[in-house]
């Protein structure tokens, strides 16, 4: 049986049309040759750490353990920002030190990160400009080769953390929420989660609307094709939380929501 190749993913947001995730695999494939490159995404937003991070969070969990992930969303590259290699939950990651693993941290408290400063690791010479190419490559590389993360530099006992929006409880009648993230389908995914709206609890025994950029939404669905065309309701989606969609349309759009819109459910 033939061995299986080992998987680096790559995550930025350079988008499609430039030479830079090109260059990256480049400086990758030369470093080690037998690697199976994984694209998560490369249009994230640019220098949305934020929507990266729960991009990262919900897709490293379904790669086999041993991957390497590389995520490059860097609108502090050249500063003093720290570069960071981490291990969790039996994967690998390389990335710049300002949040982008916080969801991948906050899902595995035993996490080791070390700040990288061993630069024989790196391409010479290092671009001011382009990181991803000079230093986080060739370490995501090096890695996949079995390189120790030790070696890389020393021990980091506070990365830069994202604090996600907490769901509150207002009061007896109201939980507030916020929109976490946007899809390419302009679902909003929220911060909310089935148990914090009775709709989803039949214990509950209690009837509910939510509320959210001046609208109020009084639908809540098992799946998408239950609801009515061009109508807005709510749906438990595959990342755990619950979503505000359009059947046929872009919810995002109609409601003009982006990360971090109020989401209200409001208690009967």
């Amino acid at each position: 049986m033939e061995h299986a190749r080992r998987v680096l993913t790559l995550l930025t947001d350079f988008g499609l049309r430039d030479h830079y995730v090109a260059a990256m695999k480049g400086v990758i494939l030369g470093i080690n040759p037998e690697l199976n490159l994984v694209d998560i995404s490369h249009t994230v937003p640019p220098g949305d750490i934020a929507g990266a991070a729960f991009t990262l969070g919900q897709a490293f969990p379904c790669f086999p353990a041993g991957t390497v992930h590389l995520a490059v969303v860097d609108p502090g590259v050249g500063t003093a920002r720290k570069a960071l290699a981490a291990a969790a939950g039996g994967h690998f990651f390389v990335a710049p030190d300002n949040g982008i693993l916080s969801y991948v941290l906050r899902h595995e408290p035993g996490a080791e990160v070390f700040e990288v400063t061993a630069d024989h690791y790196f391409r010479k010479p290092v671009s001011s400009t382009f990181h991803g190419r000079d230093i986080f490559a060739p370490v995501a590389a090096w890695i996949s080769r079995d390189a120790p993360l030790r070696q890389l530099g020393p021990r980091l006992d506070n990365p830069v953390m994202l604090q996600p929006p907490a769901v509150l409880r207002v009061r007896d009648a109201l939980i507030q929420g916020a929109v976490l993230a946007i899809d390419h389908f302009g679902n909003l995914i929220t911060n909310l989660k089935p148990e914090d709206v009775p709709a989803y609890n039949p214990a509950a025994r209690q009837s509910c609307k939510v509320l959210v950029a001046q609208r109020e939404i009084s639908a809540f669905r098992r799946t998408f094709a239950e609801g009515n065309p061009g109508e807005l309701f709510m749906v438990p989606g595959s990342t755990g939380y619950l979503e505000i969609v359009m059947r046929g349309g872009s919810a995002a759009a109609e409601l003009k929501a982006s990360p971090g819109t109020p989401v209200g459910v409001v208690i009967a």
